[in-house]
C-alpha cells in the first residue's frame, strides 16, 4: 500500500474555514434561543429516525413558585 501525501494549502483550506466562520457567525447573531431551537429540531429528527419517543417533559422547566402561589395561578387561569 502506498502512502498518500496530501498538501492542504491555503487555497484549499481558506474556503472551508470561511464557510465554517459564516455558519458560526449567523448562529451567534441569531442568539441562544434560536440555536437551542435548531438543536432541538435536530434532536427530534434524530430521535424520530431512531424510533425514540419525544420527551414528555418541557425543554424549559417551570418557574419555582411556592405551592400556594401555584394554586392561585391555576385558579386565575381557569377563571379566564
Amino acid at each position: 500500500m502506498t502512502p498518500l501525501f496530501a498538501y492542504f494549502g491555503p487555497e484549499t483550506v481558506l474556503p472551508a474555514t470561511s464557510i465554517i466562520a459564516t455558519i458560526l457567525g449567523v448562529a451567534l447573531m441569531l442568539g441562544k434561543s434560536s440555536v437551542r431551537w435548531c438543536f432541538g429540531l435536530a434532536k427530534s429528527v434524530v430521535d424520530a429516525g431512531l424510533g425514540r419517543k419525544a420527551d414528555e417533559t418541557p425543554a424549559v422547566p417551570a418557574p419555582h413558585f411556592p405551592h400556594a402561589a401555584r394554586t392561585r395561578v391555576v385558579e386565575d387561569a381557569q377563571a379566564r
